[in-house]
């Protein structure tokens, strides 16, 4: 078993190889697509199937972790992870590449996993401080995955090899979290809330799939679903409100020390998220075709996702040091002003890949800075026994913001058109200047931002440290 000091840098590898995977499969998909015949549809259900996976996974594990052990649920996400690049590796038909991803949609369940052990490991103090090294490394892993995946994308015989390669990740990673993690100490008191379990998966699934058939011109659908989606989840926090031992203490995560995170984290979504999808739409529109954009191929959309991508990583690792200088609030309202003068100026000025370069870099550089601090901030306001579950609707809250977000992008981008199927300028200043209102909306929470202090609860009946 390792030492205290090995934690942090093997979960740093772990995270590492997480955002290689995730950086590197998007790339992959369009040939293996275009190898198995799948059209964009297909591309998009499959990419829609992970996204919904990870938003009921990711909760559901983290109480898990709270309750039976955070490296347990590690470890059996991890196989499940490993499931599911093998099936996406060998898969022949659209039915297997759609259940090869509906597995590896458990990787999202690693972080909040992670941090749930840091702050059991390490304490709140040293474990938020580990945080933004653990963010670092998932983003620059993500830029590797994505580089070393484009540049042997263009040979269609690597294709294979590269898919198993990614296989091998979550291999890599099991065995370090089967013999070299340590368990987490503290458990949650109660069982599982089963039943409670069932609706917020149902809620959240439902509520996924209404936000993505919202850009598609269904709207009875959608409003059928938010409809059904309110009533679950209603459902839900009543029954939790009312369990001697719910899966989400419901009181807890609303109180005046914890609400405020995460409104931010949902905010912080918005603005890592909203505009990435038509972003690049712009930018590989032609000019001669369209009247705007860059005509940017595949190879320059990667590089024009660097700037953004390495400001991210950069804000992440020096998050920690400026809040030790200035203070967790303000140096929160400075990262969403960033973002907001980012997207501001995006909004104005998009006619050269230089206009997008600079004002990238801000984002990213302000969205690193939350993705960094928010965890760490979040740690010191929960209950100890309750760090997986409010972690998990932390990273949950992230994910809906980017479903949200783009759900209402993707409207407007079919509303407001020059033709049937070619969007207007208008409609992208539309979607960047209301991720520019989102991150304005941040400063003005992270201005708002109380004390730092630990949440305060009851203790739960049958709570207890684990045994060393």
């Amino acid at each position: 078993m390792t030492g205290f000091g090995l934690l942090v840098p093997l979960l740093i590898l772990i995270e590492f190889a997480s955002g290689m995977l995730q950086g590197a499969f998007p790339i992959l998909l369009p040939p293996l697509a275009h190898s198995l015949h799948l059209g964009a549809g297909d591309q998009a259900l499959v990419t829609g199937v992970e996204f919904l996976v990870s938003g009921v996974a990711v909760p559901l594990s983290s109480r898990l972790g709270d309750l039976y052990g955070h490296r347990r649920m590690l470890r059996l996400t991890a196989v499940l992870c490993l499931a599911g690049f093998a099936v996406s590796a060998q898969a022949s038909s659209f039915g297997e590449i759609l259940a090869g991803r509906a597995l590896c949609g458990f990787l999202a369940c690693w972080l909040p996993l992670e941090f749930a052990l840091l702050r059991d490991r390490l304490g709140p103090d040293r474990g938020g401080r580990a945080i933004g090294l653990l963010v670092g490394a998932l983003t620059l892993g993500t830029v590797a995955g994505a580089v070393a995946a484009g540049s042997l994308a263009t040979d269609d015989a690597m294709l294979r090899p590269t898919l198993w390669g990614l296989a091998a990740l979550p291999a890599l990673a099991l065995v370090l979290m089967t013999r070299r993690i340590p368990e987490s100490l503290t458990r949650a008191g109660g069982r599982m809330d089963w039943g409670g379990g069932v609706l917020l998966s149902l809620g959240l699934l439902v509520l996924f799939g209404g936000l993505g058939s919202a850009g598609r011109g269904a709207a009875p659908l959608t409003a059928g679903c938010l409809a059904a989606a309110a009533v679950l989840l209603t459902l839900f926090v009543r029954r939790e409100l009312r369990a001697p031992n719910p899966m989400v203490d419901v009181k807890v995560l609303a109180g005046r020390a914890t609400a405020p995170v995460f409104a931010l984290s949902f905010l912080l979504g918005c603005v890592l998220y909203g505009s990435q999808a038509p972003t690049l739409a712009f930018q590989a529109a032609s000019p001669a075709e369209t009247g705007y954009g860059l005509g940017a191929d595949s190879q320059t959309l990667g590089l024009l996702t660097l700037p953004s991508v390495l400001g991210a990583t950069a804000g992440a690792l020096v998050a920690v040091r400026l809040a030790g200088r200035l203070g967790a609030r303000r140096t929160l309202v400075g990262a969403f002003l960033l973002a907001t003068a980012g997207y501001g100026s995006i909004t104005l000025l998009h006619g050269s890949a230089a206009a997008f370069a600079v004002p990238g870099a801000l984002t990213g550089f302000g969205g690193g800075i939350g993705l960094s601090l928010l965890p760490g901030l979040l740690l010191h306001r929960l209950p100890a026994e309750q760090t997986g579950i409010g972690t998990g609707v932390y990273n949950t809250l992230k994910t809906l913001a980017g479903a949200a977000t783009g759900a209402l992008g993707a409207a407007l981008l079919d509303s407001l058109v020059l033709r049937p199927g070619t969007p207007s300028e208008g409609a992208y200043t539309a979607v960047w200047a209301g991720c520019a209102l989102l991150a304005a909306a941040g400063v003005a929470v992270a201005a708002a931002l109380g004390g730092a202090g630990p949440a305060v609860t009851r203790r739960p009946a049958g709570s207890r440290p684990w045994p060393r």
